[in-house]
């Protein structure tokens, strides 16, 4: 059993609950370009990613750069964020489970619906 399958419990849910997203909460959540860039990357490569990790990620897309070339300080001030506002926000709506005390971060339950309206954003 996967660590994903592990937390995630949705047997109580009716399948509907378990996959659907209101067109609101997902225009929503597309709205930002940092959920865009998690969601992409969460589901192109399903396996666990550490939050510093994707920090740097983040930042060098955003900058339009590689990892190595983003300095701590902007890694740093992309992380606050992801955890603070962003996270949070993802894992309510099940599109991302994220464990605060590892920093590790796993697609959720719904995270396919999310990624099939990524198609409709611009990326």
């Amino acid at each position: 059993m996967s660590e994903r399958q592990a937390n995630v419990d949705t047997r109580e849910q009716p399948p509907s609950e378990q996959s659907v997203l209101s067109a609101e909460l997902l225009f929503d959540v597309l709205g930002s370009s940092y959920r865009r860039f998690v969601l992409s990357n969460l589901s192109s490569e399903p396996k666990p990613v550490p939050i510093d990790e994707l920090a740097y990620r983040l930042a060098a897309w955003e900058d339009g750069t590689t990892d190595a070339d983003v300095t701590s300080e902007t890694a740093d001030d992309v992380e606050i964020l992801l955890y603070h506002v962003h996270l949070p926000k993802m894992a309510e709506l099940g599109l991302v489970a994220y464990d605060s005390e590892t920093g590790i971060i796993v697609p959720g339950e719904k995270i396919e619906a999310a990624t099939n309206g990524l198609e409709l954003a611009e990326f």
